[in-house]
């Protein structure tokens, strides 16, 4: 550190033994984070059981009152003590909190919940989904919530969808749907903030906002309706249009991938067309056929919109198995790449599966020879079970689920009655910019439980909103080729997004080159297969022709050749939506509910 200022160097020595804890656990890459504001360490300013003994009922927004409040010490998977605080707000948004005892830097970070919610996760779902988290040097406050709403919690019945796609709640209870769209996310921000002035004496000095999936569209519900809530924004595989998403999107692959019904299964079970030993020399087929364009190595594809390939080209010439497709199975591939359309051949959803996700069907839309598609074995079929028929509505359940749905545009018109409830798609981020805000995008290519598209529609929608300049001032994106749904797969993956936001939010930073870890594995345990650089969009990592490709220093950042540029709107029946003055606002009002756009 010769020629550092002595101050600096005491600075970045301090920073760096906070975060060696870090780099041995995994949670850090190879190089040091990126800068961040100097904030002075704020000391709590009362006992953490103290807590309890605070009037929240006044919260403005927000009332809640707390259950518990009590030191977990360090230690074992504890790398800081804090005072983990759980509590209600009104009427039914459980959350946690957790408050670092020593070292709070001002900071407070969210995360989001997935799925149908109904369940609070902090900090493991931060820490799991979104690499290296500073949290855990107790520079952070960090908070979850549960949407407004309790799931259920096993999946053993057979006739009703897993935890995740648990939609019972919703039924007669329209102010949970309203919590769950939008509303749950901000009373769980208000709280936390209200706890946070309690107990260290100050409000924090910035706000970050994770999350992933549905969590990934309450931050942009954030950022488009409460935009002083958060500093800075990460919505990551974004399932923006939720209510097409989880009937459409899901449904269709469930349905075009049926041969029959099981006789005499209740609920039904589906006889599966394209089965799992399949998947591998489909997979491999479409690598072949895509994954050298744009510079790639054949290992993943670039950009899966630069891909034609057509699954009738591997039908069996003689007899049937695992190299080849029958028919059926090339027609059901095909129509799962293509997505779910009406009678007139419009798009119901902004696509389908990408190519190059194939081998992420497996339990999603594609089961073992032999295993029935069935509330315990697809993924699609839960998630296209309890949506139609509870939360497409506020009134009566709708006798919809994947068996009975209807791909026309009517039945389209009535399952999306509440969507723009749920949507987060006005691209008009002109307050949370003019707040200082923030966000942070990023899909994975081969994303198999929400559509690259989503985020792209929403990130061309903003730049046309707002203009490019201006969008790039509050907006940027990331696209990774081979990361699957919120980082999952039969390759998990890690990166490291927070660390560009907080550079940007206060050192006013761009976001620029993140380094993406690919495991051998669906699990962060597994040995690292490889790790690739990614640049905020439209460019692309390309291999440099020389190296190990298996180690990211071999690859370079490129601007996008002509073979991989494509109009980034998707067209669809529900893409008029991403307009500002779509969104419905409700509340109660008698025995109704009164909706409507601001």
């Amino acid at each position: 550190m010769t020629g550092i200022p002595s101050t600096t160097r005491r600075r970045l020595a301090h920073r760096f033994a906070a975060l060696l804890g870090l780099v041995l656990a995994g949670c850090l890459f190879a190089t040091l984070p990126a800068r961040a504001a100097e904030l002075p360490i704020v000391a709590p300013a009362m006992e953490c059981g103290q807590l309890l003994g605070v009037d929240f009922n006044d919260t403005e927004g927000a009332p809640f009152r707390l259950d518990t409040a009590a030191v977990v010490p360090a230690g074992a998977g504890v790398g800081q003590a804090y005072c983990r605080v759980t509590g209600n707000i009104a009427a039914q948004v459980h959350f946690e909190v957790h408050l670092p005892v020593a070292g709070w830097t001002q900071r407070f970070a969210m995360s989001g919940c997935g799925g149908y919610c109904g369940a609070v996760s902090v900090p493991a779902q931060l820490a799991e989904g979104f690499g290296c988290m500073r949290f855990e040097s107790g520079e952070m406050v960090v908070a979850s919530h549960d949407a407004g709403h309790v799931r259920k919690t096993s999946a053993a019945t057979p006739n009703t969808p897993g935890p995740f796609a648990d939609g019972l709640w919703a039924a007669g209870n329209p102010d949970a749907l309203v919590d769950f769209a939008y509303m749950g996310v901000h009373k769980a921000t208000l709280a936390t903030k209200a706890l946070i002035n309690a107990y260290y004496g100050r409000a924090p000095k910035f706000s970050y906002y994770i999350g992933c999936s549905d969590g990934g569209r309450q931050g942009l519900q954030e950022a488009q309706r409460f935009p002083k809530d958060y500093n800075g924004i990460i919505g990551g595989s974004n399932t923006n249009d939720v209510t097409e998403t989880n009937t459409y999107y899901h449904g269709w692959n469930v349905r075009k991938n049926a041969a029959g019904v099981v006789p005499g299964s209740h609920p039904s079970q589906y006889l599966p067309i394209l089965t799992a030993d399949k998947l591998p020399a489909l997979h491999a087929a479409v690598l072949a056929a895509c994954g050298n364009m744009g510079g790639g190595l054949k290992d993943m594809i670039q950009d899966p919109r630069a891909c034609q390939f057509d699954a009738r080209s591997l039908i069996c010439a003689g007899a049937d198995g695992p190299d080849c497709l029958s028919p059926a199975q090339a027609d059901a591939v095909n129509a799962i790449w293509q997505g779910p359309v009406d009678e007139t051949g419009a798009h119901l959803t902004a696509g389908d599966m990408p190519y190059g996700s194939e081998a992420g069907w497996v339990g999603s839309m594609v089961t073992a020879p032999g295993v029935p598609l069935s509330l315990q074995t697809s993924g699609d079929y839960q998630f296209s079970w309890d949506w139609p028929h509870y939360m497409a509505s506020f009134g009566a359940p709708l006798d919809i689920d994947v068996r009975t749905l209807q791909f026309t545009r009517a039945e389209f018109n009535k399952l999306t009655r509440l969507s723009q409830l749920f949507a987060a798609t006005n691209p008009d981020l002109r307050p949370f910019a003019a707040a200082g805000g923030k966000l942070l995008l990023w899909h994975g290519w081969t994303d198999t439980g929400s559509t690259p598209n989503h985020t792209l529609n929403y990130y061309d929608a903003v730049r046309r909103s707002m203009g490019e300049a201006e969008a790039a001032k509050v907006m940027a994106l990331y696209m990774i080729p081979g990361v699957y749904h919120c980082n999952g797969g039969p390759q998990a993956t890690r990166e490291d997004f927070l660390t560009q936001l907080m550079a940007w939010v206060e050192d006013g930073t761009p976001p620029g080159q993140v380094e993406v870890r690919y495991y051998s594995a669906n699990t962060i345990a597994s040995p690292v297969a490889l790790d690739r650089p990614v640049w905020p969009y439209p460019a692309i990592a390309t291999y440099a022709g020389s190296g190990d490709p298996k180690h990211g220093g071999s690859f370079v950042k490129t601007a996008r050749p002509p073979a991989l540029t494509f109009p980034d709107r998707y067209e669809w029946v529900g893409l008029a939506n991403y307009a500002p003055g779509k969104q419905l606002w409700c509340r109660t009002q008698g025995a109704g509910m009164d909706c409507g756009t601001r």
